[in-house]
């Protein structure tokens, strides 16, 4: 397409003309032929695109009229929705059109038909990935930027998904507020974002707080992931921006993840370890990995700089190290989460020297534990493994003056543990 893209241009035109006369109609060549023409987005000048283009959506517009059959329209939207996410810098050219195709997406994601919603919300997710710049400022012809009216209509547009594409949809908007460059702005907007979350949130942690008990119905641990999981993906696309938030729930956050880890410690006491397979012992366990997956989220996206470094290590990583590493220590084997490895490696990957004085007694806690679990065989606890070398990795990189203030027999046991890793096939 680059050498002859009129060549290109023509053969996918003829092509396309044999779908719509139905000559050579069907799904796979359909899809084929989307492919292809996503696949040579950029190759064309710019002008040559914006014709290509507006033929290519005009007549599968038209395709999408013609065809009966719920199934056949479904399999045409989704190519249409595929191409114009192939194609940014058309969208960011034409703001009216890259509207409209937002607008349509909203449409798409009260459809029930099977996989509708799923390609809107991805699609809408890829093009704010794009174009995040075009929501998030005042476009000529609009009242206000297209992210706030986004904000206002937001119950509405979400009210018939899924959670996990509610989940996209939130992911998607914080790539607008990251966007904006005016801080009290990002924050208002961020706060109108996460009101909803918010609201459950404050809701369920009031409760807990006088009836701990609460904590163990599956509804309300439901809820929980759904909102930890909303801040999750939010805080991978807002970035430094999510502190406000981080901060607003975090010491509610570890408060719930030390009175879920009461019960599940409780439950395996009484059952033994078969409790840890049961659905409410997992429902627990799922709420306590989202609670470290948005730490470690947080600071791997969100802490970029030394102030941010600096802020994290003396306002989150004390507390954070208190509630979850005393806890791993005590827990049962099979209750022990590899997720509290991999945060504290990925907090020591990004502070380094900010946290060497929580390296001893970061060791002291999870070091034997974990060997003692991981050392009995080569397979036993796989993500254990990994996540226990990860964080061996960071301390060695990041900290190594820290490895020479161990006891000696801790130090033997941190060269005993990398000669035990050479050893995994």
């Amino acid at each position: 397409t680059h050498l002859d893209y009129q060549d290109t241009e023509t053969v996918m035109t003829e092509k396309l003309s044999r779908q719509i006369d139905g000559s050579e109609w069907s799904w796979a060549n359909l899809n084929r032929l989307c492919w292809a023409i996503g696949s040579v987005s950029g190759a064309m000048n710019e002008e040559a695109e914006k014709r290509f283009l507006v033929t290519v959506i005009r007549d599968l517009l038209g395709l999408v009229e013609m065809k009966r059959g719920k199934d056949n329209k479904a399999v045409v939207a989704a190519n249409i929705m595929y191409i114009v996410g192939q194609y940014p810098r058309f969208l960011k050219a034409h703001w009216k059109f890259l509207k409209t195709v937002a607008n349509k997406l909203f449409e798409f994601m009260h459809e029930l038909h099977e996989g509708v919603q799923d390609m809107a919300c991805d699609t809408f997710l890829k093009i704010v990935r794009k174009c995040r710049r075009h929501f998030c400022f005042h476009q000529p012809g609009e009242v206000m930027p297209f992210v706030d009216e986004i904000l206002e209509r937001m119950p509405a547009i979400i009210s018939d998904l899924q959670p996990a594409q509610v989940h996209t949809f939130y992911q998607a908007i914080g790539f607008m507020v990251e966007a904006q460059p005016d801080a009290s702005i990002q924050g208002a907007q961020l706060a109108a974002l996460m009101a909803l979350p918010n609201a459950s949130w404050d809701q369920i942690v009031q409760q807990a707080a006088t009836h701990p008990s609460t904590l163990e119905h599956p509804d309300t641990l439901r809820s929980l992931a759904n909102i930890l999981k909303t801040n999750v993906a939010v805080a991978s696309s807002v970035g430094p921006g999510f502190l406000s938030q981080l901060t607003r729930i975090f010491m509610d956050t570890l408060s719930v993840y030390r009175t879920v880890s009461g019960l599940v410690s409780e439950a395996v006491r009484r059952q033994g370890p078969v409790a840890t397979r049961t659905p409410a012992v997992r429902a627990m366990r799922t709420v306590k990995k989202d609670v470290l997956r948005l730490v470690q989220t947080f600071v791997e996206e969100g802490v970029r700089d030394a102030g941010g470094c600096r802020a994290f290590a003396d306002t989150f990583a004390p507390a954070l190290f208190e509630a979850v590493l005393v806890d791993y220590r005590e827990g049962a084997e099979e209750a022990r989460d590899a997720e509290v490895l991999l945060v504290t490696a990925a907090v020591v990957e990004r502070l380094g020297d900010l946290v060497t004085v929580h390296v001893g007694p970061v060791l002291e806690t999870v070091f034997e534990p974990t060997l003692a679990m991981i050392s009995r065989d080569f397979s036993d606890f796989p993500e254990h493994r990994a996540a226990f070398f990860r964080l061996l990795k960071a301390i060695n990189s990041r900290c190594f003056p820290a490895l020479l203030k161990l006891p000696q027999h801790r130090f033997r046991l941190t060269i005993d543990s990398i000669v035990w890793a050479f050893k995994h096939t």
